[in-house]
C-alpha cells in the first residue's frame, strides 16, 4: 500500500510540507505542492484537524493532499472545510489513490445530501473582506509602530509579522482564490505596496472591493507619498474597540444584532437583544417548530427572516452520527461524528468551553427529519460558548430570587443584579494578559455599575492556576481596572448564594 510507510508518521508544519511535497511526487499527482506559509494557514483556519498541542499525523497528510486535490477542481476552502471532517481515513486514502490513476472520482456524494448550503454568495464574502480590511488596518498600525524608531524592517516571516497583519494576508489570499485569481497576497511587501492605493482600485483587482456596496472601497490605508498610516487606517483599525481577529469578527457579530432590535425601538430593542443572546447561549441547537415559537412568545416575529438567515444553519448531514443528531449533555449544542471512532462513538462538541473539560455525553437523540437548525460557526464561538458561565450565573441568582437581568440594555454586561448595582462580566480569554491589555483601554459597559465583578472560567483556571494573579498583575493600579473584583466564576455563584435578598449588595 503507498501509505503504508507513513501510517505512525509525526512531524512539525516544516515536516508536513516536505511529506506532501514527496507523496505529490510518489503519487505523481498533478498538482502543486504547498508552500510553509499555506500549510501554517490551513492550520489557523482548521482545515487540518491537529489535535491541540501535538505534532501533525498521519491524517492531516491525507488531509493535505485532499485539500490540494479540491482546490485544484475550484471548491473554495470554506467548501472543503464543511466535509473534509466527514471522511475516515480510509475514504481519503481511496479517493487520493483514484485520483492517483486518473479516475477523477466525484465527492459530490459526501455533500450531495446535505440540507446546510455551502458558505458561498455575496454577503459572506462582504464579511470576509470587512475583515480583512480591518485586520490589514490594525497590521499596518502595528508594523508602523514596530519600524519607526528604525531598529526593525518589514520582514515576511510568520513570527515576525504582526498576528493582525498575518491573519489580514491569509483572508486576503482566500478573497483571491474564491475570485478564481492566483493569491496576491502572498508577499506583505506586496500588500502593503497595494495600500497605497484605494481598495476599490484596479491595484488591488478584487472584485468585492469595487462592489458599490462596499463600504471601504474608496479607502487609502497608507500614504501613497509619506508612506505612513492614513487616518482612515486609525479609524478603520479601532472600529471593533480592539485588535485582533476575535475582536474583530465579535464587534460585527454584535453590530448586526443591534442593528436588527434597533428596528424594534426603544425598551423592546433591548429585551429582544437579551432574548436573542439567551436562544444563542440556551438553544444553539432546536428544532423549526421550537424555534418559531420561541420568536412568538419573545415577541421577535419581525426579526424572523433574519434570525433564520443569518443566525442558523439546518442542520447538516454530515455531522450526523447514526443518522440522528446528537445533542451535547453538557452545553446544549450539536455533538458531531468524528473520526476517532474510539474516542467519540457518540460525537464530538465542538464548543472550547466544553470540550476538553467534560466527557463526551449525549442527552438526546433527534431525528433530522423534523427540520433542525444549529446556529452558524461565530455564533457557537463567541456567544455559545462564552454563555455556558454567564448563564449559569444568570440562572444561580434567578434561582436565589435575586433582582437578576441578563445582558441588560443590550449587553452593559452580562448579569446585572438589582438594576445598577452589580455588574457581572464572565470572561473566557485564554490569555491573561490579553485580557489585561483589553480592559485596561476599557472595562466596557461595567462602567455604569457601583460594584463591577468579572467572573473568570474556572475551566482557565483549571488550566493555569496562576490566571487570576496574572491577570490582577497585568491590570492598571489605578483608574477604572483598579475597581474590578476579580473572581472565578465558581466563586461568584458561590457569592449570589449567600445574598439572601436582591437588595443586598
Amino acid at each position: 500500500m503507498e501509505f503504508e510507510s507513513v501510517r505512525q508518521w509525526q512531524g512539525t508544519a516544516d515536516a508536513l510540507t516536505k511529506e506532501l511535497k514527496r507523496q505529490i511526487e510518489q503519487l505523481k499527482l498533478s498538482v502543486e505542492p504547498p508552500a510553509l506559509r499555506t500549510v501554517r494557514s490551513w492550520r489557523a483556519k482548521q482545515l487540518l484537524s491537529q489535535p491541540k498541542g501535538q505534532e501533525f499525523g498521519f491524517r492531516q497528510i491525507l488531509e493535505g493532499l485532499v485539500i490540494i486535490l479540491l482546490l485544484k477542481k475550484g471548491w473554495t476552502l470554506a467548501a472543503i472545510a464543511q466535509v473534509l471532517p466527514s471522511f475516515g481515513e480510509d475514504t481519503l486514502e481511496m479517493q487520493i489513490l483514484a485520483e492517483a490513476q486518473g479516475q477523477d472520482p466525484t465527492w459530490l456524494p459526501a455533500i450531495s445530501a446535505t440540507s446546510l448550503p455551502l458558505p458561498t454568495g455575496h454577503r459572506p464574502a462582504m464579511d470576509l473582506a470587512e475583515d480583512a480590511v480591518v485586520l490589514l488596518a490594525q497590521g499596518i498600525l502595528r508594523q508602523y509602530e514596530r519600524v519607526l524608531p528604525g531598529r526593525e524592517i518589514v520582514r515576511q516571516e510568520d513570527s515576525t509579522l504582526p498576528p493582525e497583519l498575518y491573519q489580514a494576508l491569509c483572508k486576503l489570499g482566500r478573497l483571491y482564490i474564491e475570485e478564481g485569481l492566483s493569491d496576491r497576497a502572498a508577499c506583505v511587501h506586496t500588500v502593503l505596496d497595494n495600500a497605497r492605493y484605494s481598495l476599490g482600485g484596479d491595484r488591488w483587482q478584487l472584485g468585492v472591493f469595487s462592489q458599490l456596496d462596499f463600504r471601504f472601497s474608496s479607502v487609502t490605508l497608507i500614504d501613497p507619498d509619506l508612506r505612513v498610516p492614513t487616518s482612515d487606517c486609525a479609524e478603520i483599525a479601532n472600529l471593533s474597540g480592539a485588535f485582533g481577529e476575535d475582536n474583530v469578527i465579535e464587534h460585527r457579530l454584535y453590530t448586526q444584532l443591534c442593528e436588527a432590535t434597533e428596528r424594534l425601538g426603544g425598551r423592546r430593542q433591548h429585551k429582544a437583544y437579551t432574548a436573542l443572546r439567551e436562544l444563542f447561549g440556551r438553544y444553539s441547537l432546536i428544532g423549526e417548530r421550537q424555534l418559531l415559537d420561541y420568536l412568538v412568545e419573545n415577541d421577535l416575529t419581525p426579526l424572523q427572516r433574519m434570525i433564520v438567515e443569518n443566525f442558523f444553519h439546518l442542520v447538516p448531514d454530515i455531522w450526523l452520527v447514526d443518522g440522528l443528531a446528537h445533542r451535547c449533555a453538557h452545553c446544549g449544542t450539536l455533538m458531531r461524528s468524528h473520526p476517532n471512532k474510539k474516542l467519540f462513538s457518540q460525537g464530538r462538541c465542538p464548543i472550547r468551553q466544553c470540550i476538553g473539560h467534560n466527557s463526551p455525553k449525549v442527552s438526546e437523540k433527534l431525528d433530522p427529519k423534523d427540520i433542525l437548525r444549529i446556529a452558524e460557526p461565530r455564533i457557537l464561538t463567541y456567544w455559545t460558548g462564552p454563555a455556558i458561565d454567564e448563564l449559569a450565573i444568570f440562572d444561580t441568582a434567578r434561582q436565589n430570587k435575586l433582582n437578576a437581568e441578563l445582558y441588560p440594555e443590550s449587553d452593559l454586561c452580562d448579569v446585572a443584579i438589582n438594576e445598577r448595582a452589580i455588574g457581572i462580566d464572565a470572561k473566557s480569554y485564554t490569555s491573561p494578559v490579553t485580557l489585561a491589555l483589553r480592559l485596561n483601554r476599557s472595562i466596557g459597559g461595567l462602567i455604569h455599575y457601583r460594584r463591577r465583578i468579572l467572573a473568570v472560567s474556572d475551566r482557565l483556571i483549571e488550566d493555569n492556576p496562576s490566571y487570576i494573579s496574572t491577570l490582577i498583575s497585568t491590570l492598571d493600579k489605578k483608574g477604572d481596572p483598579a475597581s474590578l473584583e476579580i473572581m472565578s466564576v465558581s466563586s461568584v455563584i458561590d457569592f449570589l448564594k449567600k445574598m439572601p435578598y436582591a437588595n443586598q449588595t
